[in-house]
């Protein structure tokens, strides 16, 4: 009869530390912390662990803002603001926006958004996002060159760069609506696993965005490698 009552203490207690665990990866990645780091110590310390999710919680830092590089903005109305964050769908979204809005353009802004940590991985993951950041920002230039050789770009554009933390949905929107942009440009799907467990950011995003949203999808990128693919092999055949 003890071995049976150890035995059921034992899986409630077992129970009781993974709906721990869980709560807190929800919790504590809605507001910007690493939802695995924060589901594991549930996992592992349990009660102890809400105790050290709540006095994180407490003495958090405001969100980091850092400016990675300033921009140029364009002659054009529209204001527009592209999350980053390594996807390929996030890697197509800033030439998809400026191949539909065109000389429409004026100021375009490059956000990454990355955790609120500040250990070794989570500067590790600032270093990736900001490299990401200048990638995309060479892409812009490059889109504008081919644009330029061809005599269709009427305008230069330098996007601005920003690295900031703290939970990538509400920073992208707060940004968007405080400094006035007209469009907030994102992936239809990100980086990493951490979507499946706090949701997409960009299904928040076209929820309840304050400015409209544009989501890119794979498709739009693997269209754009076919029509390049067409392009050449046209200029091949008229040369």
């Amino acid at each position: 009869m003890r071995q049976v009552s150890s035995t059921a203490f034992l899986s409630l207690l077992m129970v009781t530390f993974a709906c721990i665990g869980f709560v807190l990866a929800i919790v504590m990645g809605r507001l910007g912390h690493s939802p695995f780091a924060w589901g594991l110590l549930g996992l592992v310390l349990g009660p102890i662990a809400m105790l050290l999710a709540l006095v994180e919680v407490r003495s958090e830092r405001p969100w980091l803002t850092r400016l990675v590089a300033s921009g140029v903005p364009g002659s054009g109305p529209v204001d527009v603001l592209v999350g980053i964050d390594g996807s390929p769908e996030s890697a197509a979204a800033t030439t998809a926006a400026l191949e539909l809005l065109g000389d429409r353009v004026g100021r375009l802004t490059l956000v990454a958004v990355t955790e609120v940590d500040d250990s070794v991985a989570g500067r590790e993951e600032r270093a990736r996002l900001r490299d990401e950041l200048e990638r995309q920002a060479e892409a812009v230039r490059a889109w504008l060159q081919e644009r330029d050789a061809t005599g269709q770009a009427k305008q230069k554009i330098t996007p601005e760069l920003q690295l900031m933390s703290g939970p990538p949905a509400r920073t992208l929107d707060t940004i968007a609506a405080k400094d006035g942009y007209g469009l907030l440009v994102v992936g239809a799907r990100g980086a990493g696993m951490s979507s499946v467990l706090l949701g997409s950011v960009a299904t928040k995003l076209a929820a309840r965005a304050s400015v409209p949203v544009l989501v890119i999808g794979d498709q739009v990128r693997k269209g754009r490698a076919e029509r390049r693919l067409r392009s050449v092999d046209r200029a091949e055949a008229h040369p």
